[in-house]
């Protein structure tokens, strides 16, 4: 099979959406009251009674798809705080949730739990409309418990992945576009950097103890989680048959960024369990994101051997692998400081895995490990 050109477009834009629904039709009022409150839902205990009282099931057919996005949103934070957010773990999600997530996992085609889509790409909007984007002048739409340090965390993200479609575009149009203008590669170099200097900012407004004990519990899957061993059951959900399911949790692994400038840039990963980590997180990507991806990865093998000829375009491209090495390093010391470190005085959530179910300082060792410029 070709690969599809037509999709590398979204390069062009980066991985936001286009648009974002904030709020959705009157028949999901009850729906949208729980997120709305669910900070003080939670902090009360009362989330076992709110979710019983939902509707059963909804009907879905007629929302768009930044309309279904508000709802795998909405869904995911109420489901995920009601197993998380109890006065115990719960092992079953209830019909009044579990129908409907399920029903519009299957239209997004990816697995009903709280994903990056959710947590972060479909989860802001600006808060002056009027001035450009910038790191405060973003709105975090919804929250678990809220705060300044939970908002921050995923405020950080979306600026990285806003900032993501500048070296995104410039990497496309220098070699998939095969553009000879050596420019495109220094302004991808530029945009990287800029990236890194985001990335550093995270610890300005997220404390690592509210991290560890306020954000992080919250965003846990239900596959290689010590709470929930045997994966949770949807109940009333007919093509899962009462089985328990197993699904990651939220993680920046989920995001496209990454996986993207490893096949831009030729950067290859082992075939092991972490490779095998890493594809089944595109699972949990928004459908187009996922071919992109895949095509990107054929691309790559492909033509990334012969695509760059000039010694100085061998030279930026290698910068532009450093600074993604400085840029995962980063993450692998965030993940120290903001886990690790916390776990060894806190029981509050397992530090043995992380938040996708993996042994994630081994996992983020191994990679930054891997990403090496071309002469190394």
């Amino acid at each position: 099979m070709g690969v599809d050109k037509l999709n590398f477009s979204i390069l062009e834009s980066g991985f936001l959406p286009n648009k974002i629904s904030t709020l959705l039709s009157n028949e999901f009022d009850d729906v949208e009251h729980i997120a709305k409150n669910l900070p003080k839902i939670l902090a009360n205990n009362q989330i076992e009674d709110e979710v019983l009282n939902l509707e059963t099931e909804k009907n879905i057919s007629n929302l768009s798809i930044d309309e279904l996005e508000r709802a795998m949103l909405l869904y995911s934070y109420i489901g995920h705080g009601y197993i998380w957010g109890g006065t115990s773990i719960e092992k079953v999600i209830p019909k009044n949730i579990s129908k409907t997530w399920y029903k519009i996992s299957q239209k997004l085609d990816r697995p009903p739990i709280l994903s990056y889509a959710s947590y972060a790409l479909n989860n802001w909007k600006l808060q002056d409309v009027n001035k450009p984007f910038d790191l405060e002048n973003i709105r975090i739409l919804q929250n678990f418990l809220g705060g300044m340090d939970e908002d921050w965390f995923i405020m950080i993200h979306i600026a990285i992945e806003h900032e993501a479609k500048e070296i995104l575009n410039n990497l496309k149009t220098y070699y998939l576009d095969k553009s000879e203008d050596q420019s495109y590669l220094e302004n991808a170099l530029v945009s990287i950097k800029k990236i890194n200097q985001i990335m550093n900012r995270m610890p300005e407004k997220c404390d690592p103890f509210i991290y560890y004990n306020r954000v992080r519990p919250y965003i846990f899957g239900w596959k290689n989680t010590p709470a929930t061993p045997n994966g949770v059951i949807y109940e009333g959900v007919e093509e899962y048959a009462g089985t328990p399911q197993l699904f990651r949790g939220e993680t920046g692994a989920q995001s496209s960024i990454v996986p993207a400038l490893d096949a831009l840039l030729g950067v290859n990963h082992s075939n092991d369990p972490l490779k095998e980590y890493l594809d089944e997180m595109r699972l949990y990507m928004p459908k187009e994101h996922r071919n992109l991806l895949n095509d990107l990865d054929q691309w790559s093998e492909n033509n990334r051997s012969n695509s760059i000829t000039e010694d100085s375009s061998v030279v930026l491209s290698d910068e532009i692998i450093k600074e993604v090495h400085a840029f995962r390093n980063k993450h692998l010391e965030y993940a120290r400081i903001y886990i690790h470190e916390q776990s060894l005085s806190n029981q509050n959530n397992s530090n043995v895995v992380g938040t996708g179910g993996t042994p994630f300082m081994k996992y983020l060792d191994k990679h930054l490990q891997e990403t090496v410029p071309s002469n190394d």
